[in-house]
């Protein structure tokens, strides 16, 4: 049985009732929609003629609940046995996707010793397996956003990174095994995005929140004399910021004065 065939008799315009396509609204970054689906309350697939499919984009087709093919670009007829009740139409967008990520200092990843580390970064992917992606991560909701996306991707990242870090003290992520740790990370991350039809393209840690005492903690064991020198030197640091924050205050006052004399003096009768 035939619910649809590909063709090239069709020419697009910019508008044409008998053809459905994803017709995208940009809804800033992270409220972009990831899939669309036909059709919804109020259409009527019956109709519809044909449907096209773009390059950047996975079709799947779905009869009365059941997977009859995953389409990629191209333009698409439909058949009879196609325009009946139970049939759907999910459009999912397979581009290269940028997603920001944080995790709080508060809430975020334990090395061994117990101190909480904060991270943020940014990664690029893109959805290479549309069917498990649809089935497994969005199953079946209406819509699903790059919010959405996110959401599900820190959640994910979260329980990966604990399960690294622990392992490690705060000394081996910084500096003794920091190369081996993120190898592990973004290895861990990119099997765990590939069972859910993710393709992880890159992978970047931006900046890291750390305890206060993070120096102390990562050369505690220098010689004595070389612990000390480094106190001096991050106090001379931190008075001569306080020094000159005081001068650039005391030169704030000191040339608001003289513009206030200069002001009354300009006011003075001859």
């Amino acid at each position: 049985m035939e619910y649809f065939i590909p063709t090239e008799e069709k020419k697009l315009k910019d508008y044409d009732p008998e053809i459905v396509a994803w017709e995208r609204e940009e809804l800033g970054d992270l409220q972009t929609p990831l899939t669309y689906k036909f059709p919804s309350y109020g259409e009527n697939i019956k109709e519809k003629k044909f449907f096209t499919v773009k390059d950047y984009e996975t079709a799947l087709f779905y009869n009365k609940g059941e997977l009859i093919g995953v389409l990629k670009g191209g333009m698409y007829e439909l058949k009879e046995e196609g325009k009946v009740k139970g049939t759907e139409i999910v459009w999912v967008d397979t581009s290269l996707l940028n997603i920001p990520w944080t995790i709080p200092n508060k809430t975020g990843i334990p090395t061994r010793e117990g101190y909480m580390i904060g991270l943020e970064g940014d990664l690029k992917l893109r959805i290479n397996d549309a069917k498990i992606f649809y089935n497994d991560i969005v199953a079946g909701k209406k819509m699903w956003t790059v919010q959405d996306l996110r959401d599900w991707i820190m959640s994910t990242l979260i329980t990966s990174l604990r399960d690294i870090f622990k392992d490690y003290t705060m000394r081996n992520i910084f500096l003794e095994k920091r190369d081996r740790v993120i190898n592990l990370v973004i290895s861990k991350i990119t099997e765990e995005f590939a069972q859910f039809g993710l393709e992880l393209i890159t992978f970047n840690i931006l900046n890291i929140d750390t305890p206060k005492d993070m120096e102390e903690i990562l050369y505690s064991n220098r010689p004595f004399g070389q612990r000390i020198v480094r106190r001096f030197i991050d106090r001379w640091n931190e008075f001569s910021a306080r020094v000159r924050n005081f001068s650039k205050r005391v030169d704030d006052w000191f040339n608001e004065s003289r513009e206030d004399i200069l002001n009354s003096k300009k006011k003075e009768p001859d």
